[in-house]
Parts: C-alpha cells; structure tokens; sequence
C-alpha cells in the first residue's frame, strides 16, 4: 500500500469514530446539554477544517487521476466529487445549526437531530465508497509516477484532533471519543496541549 493509501486509510478509521460519536449525540430526543452541543460543534468544525480541506482534495485528485487512465467509471467518479461537495455545504448547514442550538435561539433540536445523523450516514456512505471502490482501484492501478503527481499537488496538513500536534481546541472532544469509543486512546491531562488564553 502507497503512503498516502494508508494515510487515507487511517483518517477513515478516525472518522469512523466521528461518525459514531454524531450518531449517539444526534440520537438523542431531548435537546443535548450545552456540554455535548459544544462537542458537536467541535466535531463539526473539525470535519469541515480537515477532511474538507485536506482528505477530501487529496480523494478528488486520485479520482482525476483515474479519469485520466480511463479506469474509473464516470458515474463513481462523479458521485464520490459530488458526495464532497455535499458533505461540505451539509457540514457549514449544521455547524451554524448547532451553534444555535448550542445559543438556545430558535432552531429546535427536533430540526437539527436527523440533519446530523443524514450528515453521519452520509460521510459513512462516502467512506463505503471510496474504501470498496476508489482505493482498490488506485492501488491496482496507479504507478509511482502517478501517486508523485498526486502528492505534489496535495497540501500536507496537520491532522488538528488525531495528529501528533493536536490543536487544544479539541482537547474536549478527544476527550470525548475516547471515553465513547472505549479505544483505548486517552490522553494523560499532561499531554494534552495547553488551553490558549
């Protein structure tokens, strides 16, 4: 496997455990304490500052990629760029929503709970996709020479909530799945990132 396979291959497992952590928080029927509110926005506003900017680019140019070698049918090409952009404009939806929901404004939970789980099932569908067809496809087919042009146009961004140099904002919700997703990946209080002022 490429590196950059298995880099994509470990940010689907990460995401897993966002998405099992939207599905129990949406889940719910009352409107979630401010606490878990605020772990959804985190959450939110991880996954539309990371994957959004960084693993889903890095996708759409292995799919161009194989639209140039003709291997990639049109139709998965076209629903795996068309499933970004909707994730992206459903991500930006549902953040501003559970900010005002997290402000007690007007927007009710009963509004915002199968909004957030259409969100999760959507991003585990595009997962599913890509895991079965997309990334057995590339590594079948894609040469060196192809996964160096891949590389040279994607921007190498730190991983904010599962890199080596986690942004403090998420202390909160690692915290979070860690303790939901019993993985085994909690943090000692000395090695999260110091809180900024």
């Amino acid at each position: 496997m490429t590196p950059t396979l298995a880099r994509l291959h470990a940010e689907h497992a990460n995401l897993t455990l966002l998405v099992r952590l939207l599905d129990d928080h949406a889940s719910v029927t009352a409107t979630p304490p401010f606490g878990d509110l605020a772990v959804l926005v985190d959450t939110l506003y991880y996954l539309t500052h990371f994957p959004d900017v960084s693993h889903h680019p890095l996708e759409d140019r292995i799919v161009e990629q194989l639209r140039r070698r003709q291997v990639l049918p049109a139709g998965i090409a076209d629903e795996i760029e068309a499933q970004h952009v909707t994730l992206a404009h459903q991500g930006d939806a549902l953040m501003r929503d559970l900010e005002s929901a997290a402000r007690g404004e007007t927007l009710s939970w009963e509004i915002v709970s199968p909004n957030l789980r259409l969100y999760a099932e959507r991003l585990r569908h595009n997962m599913a996709v890509e895991e079965l067809i997309l990334f057995p496809t590339a590594l079948r087919v894609l040469e060196d020479a192809d996964w160096q042009h891949i590389d040279a146009a994607s921007e190498t961004t730190q991983d904010p909530l599962f890199g080596a140099l986690m942004d403090s904002r998420f202390r909160q919700l690692h915290a979070a799945i860690a303790a939901e997703a019993h993985c085994g990946c909690e943090l000692a209080p000395d090695q999260y990132p110091e809180q900024e002022q």
